[in-house]
């Protein structure tokens, strides 16, 4: 669960922006699992990922976020493996989940090639609460 030194907030609307972060590292492993908490009642997630420090993999690694260990309902592969800030997009076909996420994430990093322990990154959630 995130601190609250980790969550940044302001008034916008009927809507409280939120960010939660999630830091990223990784084992000499094809698949590296983390899951992260939002906020209940959630809604809008949007996913940045900061790669900090580049990913070794030989080929490739990438991230996926989904409702279950492994899945990618909320976000398909994307790239991760560079020095960079990545955007993530949202899968279009998850639109109901975007308006009400569920409280517990799960991120998936594919190393493809030969897997490495060299990569860290920051996933930042930005999302809005309801103000009542």
């Amino acid at each position: 669960m995130a601190t609250v030194a980790q969550k940044t907030a302001r008034r916008g609307g009927d809507l409280l922006e939120a960010r939660t972060r999630a830091a990223i590292t990784v084992t000499a492993t094809a698949n590296t699992d983390i899951s992260f908490t939002i906020p209940k009642g959630a809604v809008g997630a949007r996913y940045t990922v900061f790669t900090t420090t580049a990913f070794g993999a030989a080929t490739d690694a990438t991230i996926q976020i989904g409702t279950t260990a492994g899945g990618s309902d909320i976000v398909a592969a994307a790239t991760i493996k560079a020095l960079g800030v990545y955007d993530l997009t949202r899968v279009a076909a998850g639109a109901a989940l975007h308006l009400n996420v569920p409280q517990t994430l799960y991120i998936r990093i594919v190393q493809t090639g030969t897997a490495s322990a060299t990569g860290a990154a920051t996933l930042v959630a930005s999302y809005g609460l309801p103000v009542s």
